[in-house]
């Protein structure tokens, strides 16, 4: 199987210059879009990314066997594309990031097709070369809470994952060594639809729901169709061994979220090669604004045998009526 088909990076609703953090290790995400020219071969509509196959030539005139991919489905479809636009044999000319060491990849951003429309493959992307463009957020607007729901409704993302992850991390000297011998192809973490585990899974861009079950709270989150059991009873009893999610366990304070998780046997931190030890331990709150409008949210992981000190990480969800956490159906 090609190497795209590998890659795994989901990007966000924010721009697009604020995708997923791991495409950065194999796209060049911040250098100027290159363009190339030629027939799509094959077409992959799905989850975690829209790939496609093109023959054609790029900026140097060589004729190449171009691996393409771009957001996902979960997320291009918010904004009104759906698979019957591009098929196999259509010309097209392309933009996008080109790799890092490959001279064939492309983190696609606009597609003109042979009717002269151009489509936009997410949100905050400049038109390039017409106005007959494809592609618009039809979500809902951002509304205040009038009615008192609280925070037991679905939530969409707001901030990007960059944003979440903020500046590097104070790692120790195994996991400084981990993450420089991380292989961005060979190890990633969801190569072939694998499941993230906390706390990488709550960098997720997709909505969530939280949803009141009596003695814990459900958050369900769209990628992955991923499912965290919050429990509120101190005396449930844990999972026996680690697992994946971690033992979560909540309480309130006023009207805050407050959960904290152990018994973590996930191993990564992030997608970009920080691993997680066994004893991490993770701190969570989940906040409404003034309106109800937005949800803040941050997180505190503690772990010392891969953190000199405690890392706290931000990110926000807002509230978009109609919106829904859609089953995520990932693809290899």
């Amino acid at each position: 199987m090609k190497r795209f088909f590998y890659v795994l990076a989901a990007a966000s609703f924010a721009p697009a210059a604020s995708a997923h953090h791991s495409t950065a290790l194999v796209y060049n995400r911040d250098g100027a879009l290159i363009e190339a020219e030629g027939v799509i071969t094959k077409v992959a509509w799905a989850n975690p990314h829209v790939r496609f196959e093109m023959r054609g030539t790029g900026p140097d005139g060589v004729e190449r066997l171009w691996e393409i991919e771009s957001n996902s489905v979960s997320i291009i479809s918010r904004f009104g594309l759906t698979a019957d636009l591009v098929a196999a044999g259509t010309r097209v000319k392309v933009a996008g990031n080109g790799g890092r060491q490959a001279d064939n990849v492309l983190w696609l951003t606009n597609m003109q097709l042979p009717s002269g429309q151009e489509i936009l493959f997410g949100a905050g992307i400049r038109p390039r070369w017409s106005q007959q463009t494809i592609g618009s957020d039809i979500r809902g607007a951002v509304s205040a809470d009038t009615e008192g729901r609280g925070i037991f409704r679905v939530w969409t993302n707001v901030t990007s994952p960059p944003a979440f992850w903020g500046p590097p991390p104070p790692l120790t000297p195994s996991a400084a060594a981990t993450r420089a011998a991380f292989d961005p192809l060979k190890d990633e973490p969801t190569a072939n639809c694998a499941p993230k585990g906390m706390p990488f899974i709550m960098e997720q861009p997709y909505p969530i729901e939280l949803v009141d079950s009596g003695s814990e709270i459900l958050l369900k989150m769209e990628e992955y169709d991923t499912v965290r059991h919050i429990k509120l009873d101190t005396n449930a009893p844990s999972a026996t061994g680690a697992t994946l999610l971690g033992d979560s366990r909540g309480q309130w304070d006023g009207d805050t979220l407050v959960v904290t998780t152990t018994n973590i046997g996930y191993r990564w931190f992030n997608g970009t090669g920080i691993p997680l030890g066994p004893g991490a331990t993770i701190g969570e709150r989940f906040t409404l604004n003034a309106d109800g409008s937005r949800l803040e949210y941050t997180m505190t992981v503690a772990d010392s045998s891969t953190f000199t000190a405690p890392v706290t990480l931000r990110k926000a969800w807002e509230w978009r009526p109609g919106e829904q956490v859609r089953p995520y159906e990932c693809s290899r």
